[in-house]
């Protein structure tokens, strides 16, 4: 065993930037030293603007004064985060002070809000193939059970054919806000080092459902966003690489796990 200090779970004070990187579609990033992977956030400005991802508890104020940059918080009607976890929801303090709506998947919240303090009854869960309608975009909700965790979802904006997807095609590091450089090797040995997903075959099932909806852009949660002309890398990759759970998690071995 170990004692567990702060610097442990020290995903604060960490200085974000933003820029837009496609129509109205706003990145706003920070880099952990610690962890070695950007907290990306993207805001959707529109008639009804949407925040996907609200970063860890300890961003919420800089990532609050980056949205404050673009629109006035109080204008914020959704906050969506793609599946249950502190560094996908860790700000849901946005609920309050903009006055927003929660969106998330049915599974997250049936399996993971009901019964949680302070969760807002009147949240919108979504099903496969849901849409939303912000203004000029539409979001259509795509269910991916067990790609990292089991009430995954991923998001599709059909009119610029932007494709948040959280943790698939993530790349370590520090990078451009878009790239069109092929960090896919890194993207793997990532996945074999924190044992994030049990089996290959979910995350492979949902990479063919995703290329062919031809995105323009992709948006994962840490990395930079994936420019289309590099885009099949990436998907390649996971198609012909082994990187599920194979005993390793966080980098640390188990003893008499089965894989």
């Amino acid at each position: 065993m170990r004692e567990v200090s702060k610097t442990d779970y020290a995903i604060k004070d960490i200085d974000v930037d933003i820029s837009e990187i496609t129509d109205g579609i706003y990145r706003i990033s920070g880099f952990s030293n610690t962890l070695g992977i950007t907290f990306n956030q993207f805001l959707i400005d529109d008639e009804k603007p949407m925040l996907i991802h609200t970063g860890p508890i300890g961003m919420y104020k800089n990532i609050e004064q980056k949205i404050k940059e673009v629109i006035p918080l109080q204008k914020l009607a959704y906050v969506s985060f793609l599946h249950f976890e502190s560094d996908e929801w860790g700000g849901m303090e946005f609920l309050e002070s903009a006055d927003a709506k929660l969106v998330c998947s049915d599974l997250s919240s049936k399996l993971n809000l009901m019964g949680w303090y302070n969760i807002p009854v009147d949240h919108i869960s979504t099903w496969d193939n849901d849409t939303l309608k912000t203004g000029k975009k539409q979001f259509k909700f795509i269910m991916t059970p067990h790609v990292h965790h089991w009430d995954s979802m991923m998001i599709f904006e059909e009119n610029s054919k932007s494709l948040f997807t959280s943790d698939l095609f993530i790349q370590p590091g520090n990078n451009k806000y878009v790239t069109s450089d092929d960090y896919s090797e890194s993207m793997i040995n990532l996945y074999r080092g924190t044992g994030i997903f049990a089996s290959e075959n979910s995350v492979r099932d949902t990479t063919k459902r995703l290329v062919k909806l031809s995105p323009n852009m992709v948006y994962p949660m840490h990395g930079s966003c994936i420019d289309k002309s590099i885009f099949s890398k990436y998907a390649e990759a996971i198609m012909k690489n082994n990187f599920a759970f194979s005993g390793i998690l966080l980098g640390q071995k188990l003893e008499n796990t089965i894989s």
